[in-house]
């Protein structure tokens, strides 16, 4: 989550955990943690005119040549303006789309070999995630966004997701676009390494699925009428989200006690960062046995701040 300290200006806040209480944020560097790439990172850097050179000679002057091609400058910057504004101002009605698939994912079933898995007649599996189950993770994300939008501004926290967090010059975005970036990250997540827990017969325990479906009740709870329209989101799949996002951390959990037990990590959070959490050596490697389809179409204009909050 990205903490403004003032406009313009911001910082990270990392959430306090333990080796047993394991929180992630939808917010890392500016970046992707999928896939590492700045948000609209082409947006964000100035044009600089070329220094003119010594000696020109049967060409116009610097300041001639200004004067010229001034018009088509304008027009350029005008369009670029448009353009960039036009693409700010779509914002797909989620509720109209809540059953088409986002995300397509596709696993063989010799992990890191489809050339094995064809040779032995394995079908490919494919999993699709659908816009009201990453309707789970835009309202995480949202949630967790409002809390530093209204200390932004409590009279108009759609301020805070319209900003465009330029910092460096390089880990930039709109705080929007982020979230949306981050709350799809996470829903790869949380569905592989729940596809990965299935297929290694591991499954949460009573005491855990008590947990996830005790939050699953209050999220729901939370949830006004509108934000259940637009997300899709019912009592039975808020249930089967939490139980997802329970098992993928458990799972993860469970490979990190390994590695303490082993000798490769101090503790279950250091390698859980290290090796399982996006960006994790392990977790990159998983993602090379899976192809995975974003549909961009429909993603890129979901608005994330203004699904289950900022609606009305």
């Amino acid at each position: 989550m990205i903490d403004v300290i003032e406009k313009g200006k911001s910082r990270e806040q990392n959430a306090a955990v333990n080796d047993t209480e394991y929180t992630f944020r939808y917010i890392k560097d500016g970046k992707s943690p999928r896939t590492d790439r700045n948000i609209r990172d082409s947006l964000c850097g100035d044009i600089k005119p070329e220094v003119a050179k010594s000696g020109m000679t049967g060409a116009a002057r610097p300041g001639r040549m200004i004067k010229l091609y001034r018009p088509i400058i304008f027009s350029v910057a005008i369009v670029m303006i448009a353009t960039l504004l036009y693409r700010r101002a779509i914002k797909l009605d989620t509720s109209a789309h809540t059953d088409s698939v986002i995300v397509s994912i596709e696993q063989t079933g010799t992990a890191g070999d489809e050339a094995t898995a064809a040779e032995s007649g394995t079908d490919t599996l494919v999993t699709d995630v659908t816009l009201k189950e990453l309707g789970y993770y835009i309202y995480k994300a949202e949630t967790e966004g409002n809390i530093t939008a209204l200390n932004y501004d409590a009279d108009d926290p759609k301020a805070y997701w319209n900003l465009y967090m330029n910092q460096d010059g390089s880990n930039s975005g709109y705080v929007s676009d982020l979230a949306r970036d981050a709350a799809l990250d996470y829903c790869i997540r949380d569905t592989l390494y729940e596809l990965e827990a299935e297929k290694n017969g591991f499954s949460l325990g009573a005491d855990e699925l008590a947990d996830a479906d005790y939050d699953a009740e209050k999220m729901y709870s939370e949830l006004s009428d509108k934000a259940k329209k637009n997300t899709g989101l019912d009592e039975e799949l808020m249930k089967e989200m939490v139980e997802r996002e329970y098992t993928a951390h458990a799972y993860m959990m469970s490979l990190a006690e390994t590695d303490v037990e082993n000798g490769d990590a101090s503790s279950v959070l250091e390698a859980v960062t290290k090796y399982y959490d996006i960006g994790g050596s392990y977790y990159t490697d998983l993602l090379g046995t899976y192809s995975i389809t974003v549909n961009d179409e429909l993603w890129n204009n979901v608005r994330v701040g203004f699904v289950t909050i900022n609606n009305d």
